[in-house]
């Protein structure tokens, strides 16, 4: 009798697991495409945000994180933003004519800096005009279990997109100084005393999904939400 009572308590759990499994990965699905459904889109009142958070808290309550330090494996990688913020100089959360949200990465090095890499576009003709390189270097956060702290402290790029491979697997040239057609965006000074930098706040990460909130300021009084997926080449 007590043999089979531990047999079917095995069961339920393995029964219960398999539920949870299959609930996590449709979660993460519908996270995913509500975000892609917003792409290139702003949000002054927060509605989109709004739309996903609630999502993204019951993601939180399946499958709780370890603190970021235990996650940072996982983080390190291509990473391409499918919503989040798309004007980074006001706090109005409107959209940056001259960004494509289509070709938006993050490649996060374990050697403490990652690069955003994405087109910079003419606001008018919607033309590329280059290929912008923006390296920031980050900390484990000493206020927040889940924070990484950044400051900026590059911005090149390239003249003309390349044809030999894809935008975000130049990092390596980009931190060599040696991108092809290589052009200074802004001087690595002004990057320095103006750009600033924030925190990152990893709050889910797994093999091929993302999830993080960014601010400038210390306090995280306004937060943005980040949507991102792993690039795989």
């Amino acid at each position: 009798m007590k043999s089979m009572i531990m047999t079917l308590a095995i069961l339920v759990s393995g029964h219960c697991f398999a539920n949870n499994y299959e609930d996590i990965k449709v979660l993460k699905e519908l996270i995913v495409t509500t975000a892609a459904k917003y792409q290139g889109l702003g949000d002054p009142d927060f509605k989109i945000q709004n739309e996903l958070e609630p999502l993204v808290n019951k993601l939180l309550t399946l499958e709780p994180q370890p603190t970021v330090i235990n996650r940072l494996p996982l983080i390190f990688g291509v990473w391409k933003q499918v919503w989040g913020p798309y004007e980074y100089r006001k706090n109005d959360r409107s959209v940056d004519p001259t960004l494509n949200p289509k070709e938006i990465y993050q490649v996060v090095s374990p050697e403490g800096f990652y690069y955003n890499v994405s087109p910079n576009m003419e606001p008018k003709g919607r033309t590329e005009k280059n290929i912008n390189y923006l390296k920031g270097k980050y900390v484990l956060s000493k206020k927040d279990p889940n924070g990484l702290d950044v400051k900026f402290v590059k911005f090149i790029g390239m003249k003309t997109r390349p044809t030999e491979k894809a935008i975000y697997q130049y990092v390596d040239e980009a931190e060599r100084n040696q991108l092809p057609t290589q052009i200074t965006v802004v001087p690595k000074l002004i990057v320095k005393l103006f750009f600033g930098g924030g925190t990152l706040r990893e709050i889910y990460t797994d093999k091929d999904l993302r999830i993080l909130y960014g601010s400038n300021n210390k306090e995280f009084k306004n937060q943005y939400l980040y949507i991102m997926t792993r690039v795989n080449d």
